[in-house]
């Protein structure tokens, strides 16, 4: 990042993002945040009379944001914070007095370019990397839809075949994601990674993956965050099946330690039996 722009929450999650997908609940979080201000910036077309004078967004107002093209259609540009947004502007080589720089409160623009359709890039031609992200996504984190636990989905001990990966078979760009997050909290204690049965029958569709985890104690929000990370890493690659397996099922959890080894185990963590 520009050492010499200060970096905001929304910008530190930006750049993790695009390291890894195991920043993305944070990313949500920040986008949904703004800057200190509670706000989102965004360019507006340049019109003379609107120079030097702040913006007011009223019912009715024709949409302020400037669009530009891409491969996949028209996207509104939204920046974390007015000094990333003359960084883009001047990064990006835009001649002076094509754009107004505007701002509103991010929900509110969320809830804007979600309700038309839009989708947006944050940080254009910055040096925090940037992001794209879809209008269904940004109406859900305006209404909050995005960040609710649906609960923890905690399974009770059925019996169903799975197959036993060999670990230079795992998905990558998705255990990798899975690790990086489990490690940075306490209540992820082990998780293990299934796949059909060696004797399915060869599947044209996806491949199929089932994510068991143990957390102790069970975390409804930090339940909801790891299913963000596994939507977000695996795309259109996979598909996934997540539930939590009961900590107080201890005879469980030692069966599953026996009959397969885990992908992740806290450094501290004791196996029963």
């Amino acid at each position: 990042m520009n050492p010499l722009i200060p970096a905001n929450d929304l910008d530190r999650a930006i750049k993790a993002l695009t390291r890894s997908p195991s920043a993305m609940p944070e990313f949500y979080r920040a986008l949904t945040a703004g800057d200190a201000n509670g706000e989102i910036w965004f360019l507006m077309p340049f019109h003379p009379e609107f120079e030097d004078q702040k913006f007011c967004l009223q019912e009715g107002s024709p949409l302020p944001f400037a669009v530009m093209k891409d491969e996949k259609g028209e996207i509104a540009m939204l920046f974390s914070s007015e000094e990333r947004l003359e960084e883009g502007l001047e990064r990006g080589k835009v001649p002076p007095r094509t754009f107004l720089a505007g701002s509103m409160p991010a929900k509110q623009a969320l809830e804007i370019l979600g309700a038309t359709g839009l989708r947006a890039v944050i940080n254009r031609s910055c040096t925090t990397g940037s992001i794209i992200i879809g209008p269904d996504m940004m109406r859900d984190l305006a209404s909050g839809e995005a960040l609710k636990p649906l609960g923890l989905g905690i399974c009770e001990p059925v019996t169903r075949r799975l197959g036993i990966l060999d670990p230079a078979d795992y998905p990558t760009f998705l255990i990798q994601p899975l690790f990086e997050m489990m490690r940075q909290h306490g209540n992820f204690r082990a998780a293990w990674i299934f796949g059909p049965p060696k004797d399915a029958p060869p599947s044209a569709d996806l491949p199929a993956y089932y994510v068991l985890t143990l957390m102790e104690p069970p975390d409804e929000k930090l339940f909801h965050d790891f299913n963000i990370v596994v939507q977000s890493a695996k795309g259109k690659r996979c598909k996934v099946e997540l539930s939590l397996t009961n900590p107080a099922d201890t005879e469980e959890i030692a069966k599953l330690f026996r009959s397969a080894p885990p992908f992740f185990k806290a450094a501290d963590y004791q196996p029963p039996g």
